[in-house]
């Protein structure tokens, strides 16, 4: 698999960025009783400038408490990912075969996994965030009217590095939810499944479980092999 021109903590500062740009509000249309919602490409632009202002006002802060950090993803980012829909992709075929018990205790754990990386990431570049304005030029998105799924075009560049071309997954279901990004092809949600698949198999679904609530106790970062430089 090709390397990333992006480091780690900019891989997830991508999914956390744009995530939080989907709060925006969104242009909706009663049809039949039912929400539809308009192309989110327009809307993310939107956000991402008020979510740098709020970065920028509260850089200061963060960088003294990561705490301020986790309070503004509490706010824009965990209320519009599907953390569920991400662990049934994450976890694939083992999905299927877990008992409820542990899709909610694996859900959990991926979740908690994902705000914490987003807090470290964003802690990292705080001050690329708020000086420069042009690191995200986004291109027109992969969506007709009526559609529930949408994707969402960009090219990003942090730390220096040359651009990195990033897609970003959404669907409608009264509003937009995010369920993967890719950067350069290369899937998130697919990455964790490859990493965690070979943790499943030679320790089990609750040994997999086990690891990531330590790790997550413990305040490890976790990254799946073929994200890292």
């Amino acid at each position: 698999m090709k390397s990333l021109p992006l480091t780690w903590k900019s891989w997830l500062l991508v999914v956390g960025l744009l995530s939080a740009s989907v709060m925006a509000p969104l242009a909706l249309a009663a049809i039949e009783g039912k929400a539809v919602a308009s192309d989110p490409q327009p809307l993310l632009e939107q956000r991402i400038h008020q979510l740098v202002v709020r970065l920028r006002d509260n850089s200061e802060a963060i960088r003294k408490d990561k705490s301020v950090a986790y309070k503004i993803s509490d706010e824009l980012i965990v209320p519009i990912i599907d953390f569920p829909r991400i662990a049934r992709l994450v976890i694939g075929k083992y999905w299927r075969d877990a008992s409820d018990t542990q899709k909610r205790e694996i859900t959990q754990e991926i979740r908690d996994l994902l705000v914490r990386s987003y807090v470290t990431a964003m802690s990292s570049y705080i001050d690329d965030l708020v000086s420069d304005k042009n690191m995200i030029q986004f291109q027109p998105s992969h969506y007709q009217a009526g559609d529930r799924k949408a994707s969402v075009r960009a090219d990003i560049a942090l730390g220096g590095r040359p651009p990195a071309q990033v897609k970003y997954q959404l669907y409608f279901a009264g509003q937009w939810k995010i369920y993967d990004i890719s950067i350069e092809g290369i899937s998130l949600a697919l990455t964790y499944r490859t990493s965690f698949g070979e943790q499943i198999k030679r320790e089990g679904l609750d040994g997999l479980i086990a690891q990531l609530a330590e790790r997550n106790r413990r305040g490890e970062v976790e990254i799946p092999t073929t994200a890292k430089p």
